[in-house]
């Protein structure tokens, strides 16, 4: 799924979140009947405070020469990206289509549900869809994913690229470059568990998206205002250190003895219970969907023992999920640092998997 098309050139893999830009570019190799992926290339770059605000671009230029620093630190020549657009940006639709159809004769029909679904006006709108599979209550139609974002998002995002020297090739949105990111690399790792209902929980700075996929497919998406920004304030307020200090701190866990009791644990059980009622709203809606496996990434992921407090409080086996845990590397990859950081490329490892599409 992406707002603008694929491509098969080499791609920079950009995610622009409202506190930093991560950057992956990958390669891709055949081996004993599987693909095998390479880091190329990789480097990550804080944001100015304010340039990105509620998800929305708001100082142009500042976001483009933090990409540009990103580029150059990357070491990567590549000119083509993708980039992607925030879920809360996105609306998406999963409606019914006769089966059958040509390629011509679905976008035709797409265009012409899509007025239905979309409550812009569609010349305001950017959109894309993806046939998800028969559907289940009528053999005779498919289950089609609709997805649509506002014109000026996606052309702020094609902007920021253009004056940092690159070419927007892809426009994809967060939650989907999750979605690929997992049907590539995590679905038929070992230790998944094989599990066909998972949930995706990707804890950002300042918000929490809970996805639900089933059968590898996003079926429920909801965002939550808590992230990683309200621990740093508490653990700032509490030990009366500089903002700086106390992400640093947070990050490597250099802290009192009492912070997992007095703030991590409190943090912890608030996502937790935003989790429980983003599941329980799915539930609800899909019947005997039980979520088999939570996955939790984004930059909180990390945080000392969040796993194993997050199971204790869900009752779901967690675990981190690492895009690169089977891939190669390049030899201009600083593999240790690329390994801190991990959770936090998920999205941007999606967006650079959408070369190969």
């Amino acid at each position: 799924m992406a707002l603008l098309p694929k491509t098969q050139q080499r791609l920079l893999g950009i995610d622009i979140s409202s506190t930093a830009v991560k950057l992956i570019e990958l390669s891709r190799s055949e081996s004993k009947g599987h693909h095998e992926y390479r880091v190329d290339a990789f480097a990550s770059g804080n944001l100015p405070p304010g340039s990105v605000d509620a998800r929305k671009i708001k100082d142009t230029a500042a976001v483009s020469e933090a990409i540009t620093e990103v580029v150059s630190r990357s070491g990567s020549s590549a000119k083509q990206a993708a980039v992607a657009v925030s879920g809360a940006a996105v609306i998406s639709r999963v409606i019914q289509l006769p089966a059958g159809l040509s390629e011509l004769e679905m976008e035709s029909m797409v265009s012409l549900e899509a007025d239905h679904y979309i409550p812009q006006r569609l010349d305001e709108v950017r959109y894309d869809f993806d046939v998800i599979g028969p559907s289940q209550h009528n053999p005779e139609t498919v289950d089609v994913l609709l997805a649509a974002a506002r014109g000026d998002v996606v052309d702020d995002l094609i902007m920021v690229l253009e004056n940092a020297g690159l070419t927007a090739q892809v426009v994809d949105a967060e939650q989907y470059a999750i979605e690929h990111c997992y049907q590539e690399l995590v679905q038929f790792d070992p230790d998944s568990g094989n599990a066909n209902n998972v949930a995706v929980i990707d804890i950002g700075a300042n918000t929490m998206d809970v996805h639900v996929i089933v059968d590898s497919n996003i079926r429920h998406t909801r965002e939550y205002h808590i992230g990683g920004r309200q621990l740093t304030q508490d653990i700032q307020n509490a030990y009366n250190l500089e903002p700086e200090e106390a992400e640093v701190r947070k990050i490597n866990g250099d802290l009192p003895g009492d912070y997992r009791e007095t703030l991590l644990q409190p943090f912890v059980k608030r996502l937790a219970q935003d989790i429980r009622g983003a599941l329980q709203i799915y539930q609800a809606s899909d019947e005997g969907a039980n979520i088999q496996q939570l996955f939790l990434t984004g930059g909180c992921a990390n945080l000392t023992g969040i796993t194993d407090l997050v199971e204790n409080l869900i009752g779901i086996p967690v675990r981190i999920l690492d895009p690169f845990a089977s891939m190669k590397f390049g030899k201009n990859v600083h593999l240790s640092k690329l390994r801190e950081q991990a959770p936090a490329f998920t999205v941007a490892c999606g967006l650079a998997l959408r070369r190969f599409d």
